[in-house]
């Protein structure tokens, strides 16, 4: 009887699994890279979302008053619905610069109503944020 002294994988079959790696990083990487930004933008949008809330609240509760128009900062200590600006993770042409807390806001106190945009994107509209959304 003979005895057979297979202790490893040969070189063709390592090779063959290597190629077939090669392959599904190939074709997966750049559906990886969509969802990664598709995932930024859509938290951008959400954060946009609550500011305008935030700003809604503040003016229900006569925190604000008129109108206003301005790039958000909150300096601590001052009462308000917002507690920290968000950063911005998405890098949409014409939006503000990622990590950034560069988020434009404007509010009218008599209608009740508030927009918050990056750049040129209003993210609380639907075209805006339909717009922010396109790859």
């Amino acid at each position: 009887m003979k005895k057979m002294n297979n202790k490893g994988f040969s070189l063709v079959e390592l090779i063959v699994v290597i190629a077939i790696m090669a392959v599904l990083v190939g074709v997966l990487a750049p559906q990886f890279i969509k969802y990664v930004e598709s995932s930024r933008r859509s938290t951008d949008i959400s954060n946009a979302q609550n500011i305008q809330s935030a700003v809604l609240a503040d003016i229900a509760d006569g925190l604000l008053s008129g109108t206003g128009s301005a790039t958000l900062t909150v300096t601590a200590g001052t009462p308000t619905a917002i507690g920290e600006v968000p950063k911005v993770k998405g890098n949409k042409t014409g939006g503000a610069t990622p990590g950034s807390t560069s988020w434009s806001v404007e509010y009218n106190a008599a209608s009740g109503t508030c927009a918050v945009g990056l750049g040129s994107f209003v993210l609380t509209d639907s075209d805006g944020a339909s717009n922010y959304k396109q790859p």
